[in-house]
């Protein structure tokens, strides 16, 4: 497609693209790169927090029409990406892999529901099998009643144990509320 090929000399300016699916969008181009073959338009929003952009990701090769609405560039309306520190790529990364161990480290999908509210709401969980370690003092067995929560450390875990036997207490408050529609 002829007008596919020029728009690295458009960036800015409002098209109108549908796909193949017949799904149609209106936008400014923010980027375009041949190689995957990639189109993305910023459409104008309006939400609660005022104007904004949402980003409308689209294949070239799924493009049918591209119709330019207009030619006048306003630059103020791009959005800006801000300039990235090459040195703080290699620390962004450790912290975005922490952050991905952490949840595989949280995540149990044989748990039952009990189980994961309370990994949601207590600090420093993991599983240990179907067991719930909290603040790795305190373990919580199934069927993670009040009853069910241990200290691992005999003199000091007094209170962690505590405020983990109010969490636990508080979400089974919660769920039999829930459970009864209130």
């Amino acid at each position: 497609m002829e007008a596919l090929d020029a728009l690295r000399n458009v960036v800015g300016m409002t098209v109108k693209v549908t796909t193949v699916l017949g799904q149609e969008s209106t936008g400014s181009i923010y980027a375009y790169t041949t190689t995957p073959g990639s189109l993305v338009l910023q459409i104008p929003t309006t939400t609660a927090l005022g104007n904004t952009y949402n980003y409308k990701f689209l294949r070239t090769s799924q493009v049918k029409h591209l119709e330019i609405v207009s030619t006048t560039t306003d630059v103020s309306t791009i959005a800006q990406i801000a300039p990235v520190d090459t040195q703080l790529i290699p620390q962004i990364i450790k912290k975005n892999t922490e952050n991905v161990e952490l949840g595989r480290k949280t995540r149990n999908v044989k748990a039952s529901k009990e189980g994961q509210a309370f990994i949601k709401l207590c600090p420093n969980v993991t599983w240990k099998g179907n067991n719930i370690t909290v603040l790795d003092e305190v373990t919580i067995f199934p069927p993670y009643r009040v009853d069910n929560i241990q200290s691992d450390k005999e003199d000091d875990g007094e209170s962690a144990m505590r405020l983990v036997k109010k969490i636990v207490d508080g979400v089974w408050i919660k769920m039999e509320s829930e459970r009864k529609g209130g």
